[in-house]
């Protein structure tokens, strides 16, 4: 593509070299000397390039050329002497022409190479404000709330973001607890606290509804899961989003990421995220509190019993303090080449879901949490919930690829020293793309 253009280029870097000092001799001695040294990042900066500064460079270049076709031109009437057959030929008019085409000449060398070197600069300063724009999108630090406080700024931005999306319905279908040892339904004070304050949020807008008895069901023809709910009628012909709302203790201790988000409960794509830390989230993490196991996910709380006491007791509020931090307080995603700004841009859009390798699935889920929260937030890559699905719904004893997924693509995320990379996979053709990483900020 674009053949004059790099034709120019090539051409270009030898006539530098060629014409370099001569700019030099002709510069004026008050004129500081001209630093073309960004010449040799062209490879990097030409990417970055429109249409209008691609023209621009070309121009430039062929200034160039025509400058140094000039220079030989004046240095061959320069060099012109007396011959046997006129050795009383008047040379001086003809060395005079030689060095006012030698002086145009380098004029058009050096004005070629200003606008080159200025082209140039311009496209890098827009390339690394680009980059801090992207650099400061993709960095964001978590919100720390009391968990009663985060779960009502929850509600009410995921209900106010759902409405604005077309969402009339939204279903509540309780709180799940995740730790390294269990992914279970909350205890019902819990679920009822939580059903509570979602309600509080919805107010007169009257959005919020139970679906009786939601569980994944097989169909007999297609022998695919869907969702299924005794009130289904109610609701027919209507968007309806689903509520997830999972508190995350990825190592067992008192601190948790709070994860509320929306998916449409037809198409699995995510709507809303929201995410706020919490410092001390035993209340409800304690093992006292928790019922039922993940064979029992599909079954409705308040259907379930609470599990017997166990010897474990919740950590003393006292010693709280004690216990260092886990959870980032902070999240960077570094991709130098804005590759997720591309994909978003592509005409047939990918439904990305993720696949994340971590030390275990609690961690596994809180990555996943930051990495959709961020992305869904700055850019209009588009998601799907599938994972969140499998582990809240599907029966134990159904194979995880029995449920039809959505997506057409995923997000790897692989543990690497200091960060996790990520690579971005097309299904349909197995296309693998690195993005770039991820690193997560731990308070001290």
């Amino acid at each position: 593509m674009f053949n004059p253009f790099a034709l120019a280029f090539r051409q270009l870097i030898f006539l530098l070299l060629c014409t370099l000092p001569l700019s030099s001799q002709a510069a004026s001695t008050n004129e500081a000397p001209l630093d073309l040294s960004i010449i040799e990042h062209s490879d990097v900066i030409r990417p970055y390039m429109n249409r209008q500064e691609r023209i621009a460079y070309i121009d430039a270049a062929e200034l160039i050329e025509q400058g140094k076709s000039d220079i030989r031109s004046g240095e061959g009437l320069q060099q012109q002497k007396a011959t046997t057959m006129y050795p009383n030929k008047d040379l001086k008019p003809i060395h005079e022409r030689g060095d006012r085409l030698v002086e145009k000449g380098q004029t058009k060398v050096i004005e070629g190479q200003k606008q080159l070197v200025a082209t140039l600069t311009a496209v890098q300063t827009k390339r690394t404000a680009h980059q801090a724009i992207a650099a400061k999108k993709y960095n964001f630090k978590l919100s720390e709330l009391e968990y009663a406080t985060a779960l009502e700024v929850a509600a009410t931005q995921t209900l106010e973001t759902c409405r604005d999306a077309g969402y009339k319905k939204v279903f509540f279908d309780g709180l799940r607890v995740i730790t390294a040892a269990l992914n279970t339904k909350a205890a019902p004070k819990a679920h009822n606290a939580a059903y509570d304050t979602f309600i509080k949020a919805d107010g007169t807008q009257f959005s919020l509804t139970v679906p009786l008895g939601l569980k994944l069901e097989k169909d007999e023809t297609t022998a695919e899961y869907s969702f299924h709910y005794d009130n289904s009628s109610a609701f027919e012909g209507e968007k309806i989003a689903l509520l997830a709302i999972e508190l995350i203790a990825p190592d067992n201790g008192p601190e948790a990421l709070l994860s509320v988000r929306t998916l449409d409960l037809d198409s699995q794509q995510l709507i809303s995220s929201a995410l706020f830390y919490i410092a001390d989230a035993s209340d409800v993490l304690n093992p006292h509190a928790i019922v039922a196991s993940t064979t029992e996910a599909a079954e409705h709380t308040n259907d379930e019993t609470t599990l017997e006491a166990t010897s474990e007791e919740p950590i003393p509020a006292a010693e709280l303090t004690a216990v260092p931090r886990t959870i980032p307080e902070s999240v960077t995603i570094n991709e130098q080449n804005q590759i997720l700004d591309k994909i978003a841009d592509l005409a047939s859009p990918y439904f990305f879901e993720t696949a994340i390798t971590a030390d275990n699935s609690a961690q596994s889920i809180l990555l996943d949490s930051l990495l959709k929260d961020t992305l869904l937030k700055n850019s209009s890559l588009l998601f799907v919930e599938s994972n969140f699905i499998q582990r809240a719904y599907l029966p134990a004893d159904v194979a995880p690829e029995t449920l039809s997924s959505a997506a057409t693509a995923a997000f790897v995320v692989t543990q690497s020293e200091g960060n996790y990379s990520i690579a971005a996979e097309a299904y349909s053709s197995g296309r693998v793309l690195e993005v770039g990483t991820m690193t997560l900020s731990v308070k001290e």
